[in-house]
């Protein structure tokens, strides 16, 4: 018998996002329906077991326009919605599943920005209608982006001969030992 695996979702107005926790997973295969049904079976972790997962979302999705990618960490699928906007939940009314969690490091409010999700450089861009496969992973040398960067105004210190300025405005401590000969004792 096949393990349920763990899965986690964020959502856009006009997307949602799946992520199947299965690592090194060996031939996933995917299929969408545009009714809302994922399906995944595949086998990995250490130990090489299968896997299957049966979800059926909230509303439909457009199966054509939807992708996903399987990295050796996990499968990410991007799920474009039918009719956008922000749904009341991931599952239709009463169905409960225990390995379903929000992925909170996607998760954005209603009223928050609706800009895209940094997936650490994995390539969906070649993979129509559901077709899968590895994503690249793109350079990783050096934390790419960072230089230019100017850390001296983020109020760290670290700045030799630099005085600081941490107790400038602190009154002088009390001795304690002035305080108990002023207190008379009983």
């Amino acid at each position: 018998m096949a393990l349920s695996p763990t899965f986690t979702w964020a959502e856009r107005t006009d997307k949602v996002y799946l992520t199947i926790e299965v690592q090194d997973v060996k031939e996933p295969q995917i299929d969408l329906t545009d009714e809302g049904k994922v399906s995944f079976k595949g086998k990995g972790g250490s130990e090489n077991k299968e896997y299957a997962l049966d979800v059926q979302l909230f509303k439909g999705i457009k199966k054509d326009e939807s992708k996903w990618a399987a990295s050796d960490r996990h499968i990410v699928c991007v799920l474009i919605k039918q009719e956008e906007g922000y749904w009341a939940r991931l599952l239709p009314s009463g169905v409960k599943m225990n390995n379903c969690k929000v992925d909170w490091n996607l998760w954005k409010d209603e009223d928050e920005d609706q800009t895209e999700a940094d997936f650490g450089g994995m390539d969906f861009g070649g993979f129509g209608g559901g077709m899968g496969g590895m994503g690249g992973m793109g350079g990783m040398g050096g934390m790419g982006g960072m230089e230019g960067m100017d850390f001296s105004n983020l109020g760290m210190g670290g700045e030799e001969g630099e005085d600081s300025d941490d107790g400038e405005d602190l009154p002088p401590l009390e001795d304690p030992e002035e305080k108990s000969e002023e207190t008379p004792s009983a």
